[in-house]
C-alpha cells in the first residue's frame, strides 16, 4: 500500500491509516460513500494516490511524441499557444464585418463562420469578410453544407487567397466528394469528427468521445476509399470537442481524446500523427437567466481546454443562447482567452496537469469508457448504422440530467440556485440543442410580466424560521416568484392578516419542526380562510389537509414550480 507524504515533520501514514481515519470521521460509514458518480459518465474518488494511477507502469511520454497524451507539440508557442477563435453566426444580430474586424483587432486569430441559421452568397461574404487577412486568421466553417463550402472556396479564389489554412468541417460523406481539394489546397481540412454535437444533445463524456471516434473512423475509411493516403486522410480531419464547466473533466477529456486517436493511428500504421483539436465552450450549461454567470462557466471551460493544449478554442459570448450578442459580450468572450494566454500564462507549460494522480486516473478512465462506447458503435456497423442506439442513449442521458435538475441535485447558479429576480431574462434565441436551464427559463419568462408574489408565513422568531424562509424564497424565485416575508409569529390569525395585506395569492409556511408540530395546522387553516389559493410548507410532508404541497431539500422543485404556475394560470 502506498504512503501519503505530508512533509518531513510528519509521519507518513499509509492509505489504510487514512481510510480508517475517514471512517472514524464518518461515524462508521465506508469511505466509498464519498465517491461521486457523475451523470456525465464517470466516478470520482475522495483521494487519489499513486495506486490510482498507471503513470509509473505506463508513462504517457513527452509532449510532441506519440501517443501525444501530453500535447501535440514538444514546445508551446508562448505568443499564441492556441488559436483564439470567435464564432460569427451568419444572419445573427451584431454578427457583421465591424464585429469581425473588432474581434481581430482585439486578439482573435481565427474566424468561425456558422451557417446554422442562414446561408451566405458571394455578396454576403464580400460584405462580411471585407478586410480579413486569411493568411494570418484561418477560416473555419460550422454547420456548413457542401454548397456553403463551395461558396466560401469560390470567395477565396475570387479574392486571390492561396493555399491558406481553411477548415471546411464537412461530414464524412460530403468530405469525400471534396477529396480533390487536397491537391489545390493542401492546407485545407475537409471534415470534422464532431463530439461537441453529441454533447449538445445531452451525451455524457464517454459517449461524446466514443461517438466522435466512430465519426473519425468512418471519415478515414471514406477518404481512403478515394485513394487518399492514410496519413494524408488523417491530416484532413479535425476533432471538435466541447469544453464544459467541469474543469477537470474537460482537461481529462482532451487528454483522453489523444489517447483514443493514438489507438486509431497505431492500428493503421501512422502513429506519428497528432490530432488537431478544436474545443468550443458548451452551451448546454449556458442560461438566458442571469447570463453573466455564463462568463464564469466559459472561463472554467476555457481553462480546462487551454491547459489540455488544444489547437483552437472558441468561447461563446455569455449571451450566446439569447436572441442577440452585443459589443460588450463579444469583447468579454475574446478577452477571456487573451487573459488566459497573456496574463495567466496558461499556454506556457505543456500538459501542466500531467502527473497528477487525479488527472491521470480520470484520463485513463475516460479513455477506457469512450473506447467501449466506440466499440458498441462499430459492432452496430458504424456511426451511420447506429442512430437508434445513439438516440436511445441520448434519451436516457437527458432523462438523468432532467431528474437531477428537477430535484436541484445539480444546482444551476443564477437559475435554480440563488436566482436574481432583479435581472430580467434575456430574449430567448433559436434552439441551441439540449440545455439544462431551459425548463426553469420557461417559468421565468412566463412569470416576468405578472411578477407573482408568495407570502412567507413565518412561524416563531427569526432564528427559527430564517433557514427555511431563505430556502423557500430561493425555490420560488427559481420560478420567477417574488417572496414577501412575514415578521414571524405563533398567532395564526395575525399571520393570516399579514398575508391579506401582502396582496399575494400564494403562501408558504416556514419555521422549525417543533413550531410546525405546534402551529402549522392552525396557520394553514387561517391562510386558507384568508383566501390563499395555494399553501405550501417548507419541510417534509405532514398530514395537514389545508396544505397543498411541500418543498424541501431534494424535492422535485421544478415540478413543484410548474404546478404553482398552473395554479396561477401563467
Amino acid at each position: 500500500m502506498s504512503e501519503l507524504e505530508l512533509g518531513n515533520e510528519f509521519d507518513a501514514p499509509s492509505q489504510d491509516d487514512w481510510l480508517q481515519a475517514v471512517e472514524t470521521a464518518l461515524r462508521g460509514k465506508a469511505a466509498e460513500t464519498l465517491t461521486s458518480n457523475d451523470l456525465a459518465g464517470f466516478s470520482r474518488q475522495p483521494l487519489y494516490t499513486e495506486a490510482n494511477s498507471t503513470t509509473r507502469d505506463n508513462p504517457s511520454g513527452m509532449p510532441g511524441f506519440a501517443p501525444f497524451t501530453r500535447g501535440a507539440k514538444p514546445l508551446n508557442n508562448k505568443f499564441l499557444p492556441w488559436h483564439i477563435a470567435q464564432r460569427i453566426i451568419i444572419g445573427r444580430k451584431s454578427a457583421d464585418n465591424d464585429a469581425i474586424l473588432t474581434d481581430l483587432a482585439g486578439g482573435v486569430s481565427a474566424i468561425t463562420l456558422d451557417f446554422s441559421e442562414n446561408s451566405a452568397d458571394a455578396k454576403t461574404l464580400d460584405a462580411l469578410l471585407k478586410g480579413v487577412m486569411f493568411d494570418i486568421a484561418p477560416l473555419s466553417l460550422a454547420s456548413a453544407s457542401p454548397d456553403n463550402a463551395q461558396t466560401v472556396l469560390a470567395f477565396l479564389d475570387e479574392h486571390g487567397v492561396g493555399d491558406v489554412p481553411v477548415y471546411l468541417n464537412l461530414s464524412a460523406n460530403d468530405a469525400v466528394a471534396w477529396a480533390d481539394i487536397a491537391e489545390s489546397r493542401r492546407s485545407a481540412r475537409l471534415m470534422t469528427a464532431n463530439g461537441a454535437a453529441y454533447h449538445a444533445q445531452g451525451a455524457g463524456v464517454p459517449q461524446e468521445l466514443g461517438w466522435m471516434l466512430a465519426e473519425l473512423t468512418e471519415g478515414l475509411r471514406a477518404l481512403e476509399a478515394t485513394g487518399m493516403d492514410t496519413a494524408e486522410a488523417l491530416s484532413k480531419i479535425t476533432l471538435t470537442v466541447s469544453a464544459d464547466v467541469d474543469f477537470f473533466a474537460t482537461l481529462a477529456k482532451i487528454r483522453a481524446m489523444r489517447v483514443l486517436f493514438a489507438n486509431i493511428t497505431a492500428a493503421v500504421g501512422v502513429s506519428d500523427i497528432a490530432p488537431q483539436i478544436h474545443a468550443e465552450t458548451s452551451l448546454r450549461a449556458f442560461s438566458d437567466v442571469d447570463p453573466w454567470v455564463n462568463i464564469l462557466r466559459a472561463t472554467s471551460a476555457a481553462m480546462g481546454a487551454g491547459i489540455a493544449g488544444v489547437e483552437m478554442l472558441t468561447i461563446a459570448p455569455c449571451t450566446a443562447t439569447s436572441a442577440a450578442d452585443n459589443t460588450l459580450t463579444r469583447r468579454i468572450a475574446r478577452n477571456t482567452q487573451v487573459i488566459l494566454q497573456e496574463e495567466s500564462y496558461i499556454g506556457h507549460v505543456a500538459d501542466a496537469a500531467g502527473g497528477s494522480w487525479y488527472i491521470e486516473s480520470l484520463t485513463t478512465q475516460l479513455a477506457e469508457a469512450a473506447w467501449d462506447a466506440f466499440q458498441k458503435i462499430e459492432a452496430a456497423g458504424g456511426i451511420s448504422q447506429a442512430q437508434a442506439h445513439i438516440n436511445e442513449t441520448l434519451t436516457e442521458a437527458r432523462a438523468a440530467f432532467d431528474a437531477a435538475i428537477d430535484s436541484r441535485a445539480m444546482p444551476l447558479v443564477g437559475v435554480s440556485a440563488f436566482p436574481n429576480l432583479e435581472e430580467a431574462p434575456l430574449e430567448t434565441g433559436r434552439d441551441k440543442g439540449y440545455r439544462l436551464s431551459a425548463a426553469y427559463e420557461q417559468l421565468r419568462h412566463a412569470a416576468q410580466k405578472a411578477k407573482p408574489k408568495v407570502f412567507l408565513a413565518n412561524i416563531g422568531d427569526m432564528a427559527r424560521f430564517t433557514p427555511r424562509a431563505n430556502f423557500a424564497a430561493n425555490v420560488y424565485a427559481a420560478g420567477g416568484l417574488h417572496a414577501l416575508s412575514g415578521e414571524g409569529s405563533t398567532d395564526a390569525v395575525a399571520i393570516a392578516e399579514a398575508f391579506k395585506k401582502s396582496n399575494a395569492k400564494l403562501a408558504v409556511i416556514c419555521g422549525s419542526d417543533d413550531d410546525y408540530d405546534s402551529h402549522a395546522e392552525a396557520v394553514a387553516n387561517a391562510l386558507k380562510e384568508a383566501g390563499a389559493t395555494h399553501i405550501a410548507l417548507a419541510g417534509n410532508p405532514r398530514a395537514i389537509p389545508a396544505i397543498d404541497a411541500y418543498c424541501f431539500a431534494g424535492c422535485a422543485a421544478l415540478s413543484f414550480l410548474k404546478d404553482i404556475h398552473k395554479t396561477l394560470g401563467l
